[in-house]
């Protein structure tokens, strides 16, 4: 065999290293295939025999089995011109796999190997190219295709390629789900970029990108196109501050869709403002007062109500409230009508739209009074009263008042809308008067009718009111308590609680201390350990009927009964001094001596220890008090100290008025 001129190693398009087993490199100037060459790049491996036996002649890294030889060997390596084999490998991911189609042709023999499984077999010498196909079906993955090529006499060439199946009735396996997804959020612009791993199939078209709201199940497209054949997608999604997740799904030629890739959150800045508030109404409550009612907004976290006087353009923040609700109160009443209107706010601090405003016309007329008042029943539920219109419109309601016969302290019984009401609420005996006044739509109340008075019987249920001024004393171990009864209602009887904490309880499961017939209570020998107790007083009615508590109330305690109060039986003012004088006061048989007399002084009526000037304690039973004016009233007290510090109650108060002496 001679050797032809023709087409150099694998092309120059080839750009494959060629590594010999002697190691010397051809002047190709590339490296050497030491290595393994990477997919989809075959490794081709160059025997001087057809079996493929013995170490190869060469190792190369070729792009394609696509091979004229000639009628000589491979150029660049030393091979007989008849008689060589070249064997081409390639390992690569497969993806999904589904159908392919191998095409082969050569002059001489080619075997093609799937994993190792022989799918074309034409090992013949020939003088005449033979071509053959052969559609499979590749699994997904990873898989190995092996090429062996004999050219055993004359001309030898060779080709062989492997292709996807893409039409849609027979590729029926849709591609991987994309792997290596990954997002970033940029603040600044709210865009997010999404990335990817390229898939391994062959047949592969593009991808699409899919967004969903955390919490949804409902995917959005957002790719822009049917697809996009890069690894990179940027876009911007709803600024709301949510969280949003990205899917890549990959598509292939037949136009299947595969699974999506693990689902990558991004959180957006919010930027979106909420709805303006929506059903804004508004009413006068008073003469000063507007009530305003809005519906809810959804993500709102506060609104702001804005207000302008009259036919006015120049809105004022007047409020910013939580709940869609808002009472304008102080207002004008001098100003004919206001208008109002609301935005909402996010937790972002987005702001809404304005709601539409609406007009509140201020009404201050009231209505006419009622008429002809009066007390129609009493009896021991209550106080009945009725009374007449004042006018045939524009009366709403009523508002009953009372209060004591004997106090101005005036109060509310209720709201009806009816020509009558019952009081059910008065103290059972207690005199009180009552008067009605008529309210309008817009809160304007009218003049309030003539007082007419009623009295609620006392029956069976009625419940006294709580005893009054309990007061005592606890001197070693003897207590003594005493108190008023409550007015109106009869009792019978008292119930004593008490406690070593305030308030006494005395409710459901609480067991009096003592029971007494009398407003006084005394008690001796009261042991040390309980001489700090509180006690309470519970009125009870010959029908078990008990009152409400009085205050709790605990004894201040004393080792011995204080000396008694002194009298000052004579007093007179003088120029620049006032003179007074008392008895003396014995001590009790075993209580400390009175030792002295601490005096009181005040400018105005009324001394007690705690409004007046204490004055130095003396021993004596009369006093000269010369830090006075002249002209000046004073008023003054004297108590009893007895040796261990002990002090009486005061005498009676007396007054003297110190006076310059008259010119002889």
């Amino acid at each position: 065999m001679y050797v032809d001129t023709r087409t150099s190693l694998r092309a120059v398009a080839t750009a494959t290293a060629l590594a010999m087993s002697t190691g010397a490199l051809y002047a190709l100037g590339v490296t050497p295939a030491s290595a393994a060459c990477a997919p989809p790049t075959w490794q081709a491996q160059f025997f001087a025999n057809t079996t493929f036996t013995g170490t190869p002649a060469a190792t190369v890294c070729d792009a394609a089995v696509s091979e004229d030889y000639g009628t000589g060997d491979p150029a660049g390596v030393t091979l007989p011109p008849d008689g060589f084999g070249v064997r081409w490998s390639l390992t690569r991911d497969f993806g999904s796999g589904g159908p392919f189609t191998l095409t082969a042709e050569a002059l001489d023999g080619i075997r093609v190997y799937v994993d190792g499984v022989r799918r074309i077999d034409l090992w013949q010498d020939v003088t005449t190219v033979r071509r053959k196909t052969a559609d499979i079906t590749i699994p997904r993955g990873v898989h190995t295709l092996r090429v062996d090529y004999a050219a055993f006499t004359g001309s030898a060439s060779v080709r062989f390629g492997y292709a996807p199946r893409t039409s849609p009735d027979v590729d029926t396996v849709p591609p991987l789900a994309p792997a290596g997804a990954r997002t970033a959020y940029d603040t600044a612009t709210r865009r997010a970029t999404v990335t990817w791993s390229p898939n391994a199939e062959m047949d592969l078209a593009g991808y699409r990108v899919f967004r969903r709201l955390k919490g949804s199940g409902t995917y959005l497209d957002v790719t822009g196109a049917p697809h996009i054949t890069g690894t990179t997608y940027t876009g911007v999604p709803p600024a709301t501050g949510e969280v949003w997740y990205y899917e890549v799904r990959a598509v292939d030629k037949a136009g299947r869709e595969g699974p999506g890739s693990a689902d990558m959150p991004v959180t957006t800045v919010d930027r979106t403002p909420p709805a303006a508030p929506a059903g804004l109404a508004g009413k006068q409550e008073g003469g000063d007062t507007n009530s305003l009612t809005w519906q809810a907004v959804t993500d709102a976290v506060k609104y702001e109500v804005y207000r302008a006087a009259g036919d006015s353009r120049e809105y004022a923040k007047t409020a910013t409230v939580e709940t869609p609700a808002h009472t304008d109160s102080g207002l004008d009443p001098a100003v004919a009508s206001y208008k109002y209107t609301v935005k909402a706010l996010d937790a972002a601090g987005n702001a809404s739209p304005y709601a539409p405003h609406i007009t509140l016309s201020h009404d201050t007329a009231p209505p006419p009074p009622p008429t002809a008042p009066a007390v129609t029943a009493e009896d021991d539920t209550g106080v009945t009263l009725s009374w007449r219109s004042g006018a045939t419109a524009g009366t709403e309601a009523y508002t009953v008042y009372r209060a004591p016969e004997d106090l101005d302290v005036e109060t509310v019984v209720g709201t009806t809308e009816a020509l009558t009401l019952q009081d059910t609420t008065g103290q059972a005996g207690q005199r009180f008067r009552y008067r009605v006044a008529a309210v309008d739509a817009v809160g304007n109340e009218s003049a309030r009718t003539e007082w007419v008075y009623g009295r609620r019987a006392v029956g069976p249920d009625a419940v006294p009111t709580a005893p009054q001024e309990l007061t005592g004393t606890l001197t070693g171990g003897r207590l003594e308590l005493g108190w008023a009864a409550g007015p109106y209602v009869p009792v019978t009887g008292y119930r004593v609680y008490r406690s070593a904490t305030s308030p006494v309880p005395t409710g459901a499961g609480a067991e009096p201390y003592r029971v007494t017939r009398d407003p006084a209570l005394a008690v001796d020998d009261v042991p040390a350990d309980e001489r700090g107790h509180f006690y309470a007083v519970v009125a009870v009615t010959r029908y078990g009927v008990a009152s409400p508590a009085s205050g709790s109330f605990r004894p201040v305690y004393q080792a011995h009964r204080p000396p008694a109060a002194t009298r000052i039986y004579d007093v007179s003012g003088h120029d620049g001094m006032v003179w007074f004088v008392w008895d003396h006061v014995e001590a009790d048989e075993g209580a400390p001596a009175v030792t002295g007399y601490r005096v009181y002084r005040a400018t105005e009526p009324g001394v007690t220890k705690e409004n007046a000037t204490a004055l130095p304690l003396t021993t004596d039973n009369e006093f000269r008090d010369t830090d006075v004016t002249n002209g000046a009233a004073y008023y003054y007290a004297v108590a009893a100290v007895d040796a261990e510090g002990g002090e009486a109650p005061l005498s009676a108060e007396v007054s003297a008025t110190p006076e310059a002496d008259a010119a002889p």
